[in-house]
């Protein structure tokens, strides 16, 4: 049986009909859920970015929280969708804003 349309991935050689979650991905790519994915990841790199500043570990920031290491884990794995009020929250116990926004006035 032939394969049709090869594409490279690394080392592996996934071929095109291998790799269905690709494909399906890119043909049926939603601008919305990218601009997501990559504010999830931009949030989670400010928080370490934060962290960081402050001499703070993520296990630091858990028991500030009161929170699973393995939930601050998520949060810094870019995969994690933050609602506001876990950005809030998150910005009240590093005391410092992680995004910020103009609230128009009365």
């Amino acid at each position: 049986m032939k394969k049709e349309g090869k594409m490279h991935a690394g080392k592996a050689g996934i071929t095109k009909g291998d790799n269905l979650i690709t494909n399906w991905l890119e043909e049926h790519a939603d601008p919305a859920i990218d601009k997501l994915t990559k504010r999830n990841v931009a949030i989670a790199n400010r928080i370490a970015d934060i962290l960081s500043k402050k001499n703070m570990k993520p296990a630091d920031l858990a028991k500030v929280m009161d929170k699973q290491q393995s939930e601050i884990s998520k949060w810094l794995s870019g995969t994690y969708s933050f609602s506001p009020k876990t950005i809030a929250s998150i910005e009240c116990a590093l005391g410092e804003d992680i995004i910020s926004v103009t609230v128009c006035g009365k």
